[in-house]
């Protein structure tokens, strides 16, 4: 019994795929508040203004550090990396035009995850102080008029 088996490889194959290679290359998925969309109602500082001061804390004004981007992606990276994985394999496979559309995917996915973050139990925020609890009225850290949480975007550059 013998076997056979056709090889095709053409120069528009290979090239398709370098092409599909240096697409990929030139994009990259950014998930958090771009600055020039970050503005809030009434507030002297900006979503993303926020976002930072929030993510590193601020030991003058009592804040401490509720970190929301790294740990809500790092808490589902698996996934997301898989997500990211389906750019690459479009790229490896010549399919130029699929890359972009599974980077969106992915962005669209981690930038859920960074909104649900807030009220992950997993999240490990401390809690609101008395203070802040009776001011706002809610015993849950960053959650007041959700602007902040709402503005979590990702783009794909």
């Amino acid at each position: 019994m013998g076997f056979f088996a056709d090889v095709i490889s053409t120069d528009e194959t290979l090239k398709a795929v370098e092409e599909s290679i240096k697409e990929l290359k030139k994009h990259e998925v950014l998930v958090g508040i771009p600055q020039e969309k970050s503005s809030r109602q009434g507030g002297k500082a900006t979503n993303a203004e926020l976002l930072f001061i929030h993510t590193n804390g601020s030991p003058a004004r009592h804040i401490p550090a509720r970190p929301v981007l790294k740990p809500a992606i790092a808490d589902d990276k698996e996934r997301i990396g898989e997500m990211l994985g389906k750019a690459v394999d479009a790229a490896t496979s010549g399919k130029k035009e699929e890359i972009v559309p599974a980077l969106e995917r992915a962005g669209m996915y981690a930038s859920g995850k960074c909104k649900a973050w807030f009220t992950n139990p997993s999240n490990g925020w401390k809690p609101n102080n008395a203070k802040t609890i009776a001011r706002k009225k809610s015993s849950r850290p960053l959650i007041d008029t959700g602007e902040m949480r709402k503005s979590i975007t990702y783009i794909v550059k």
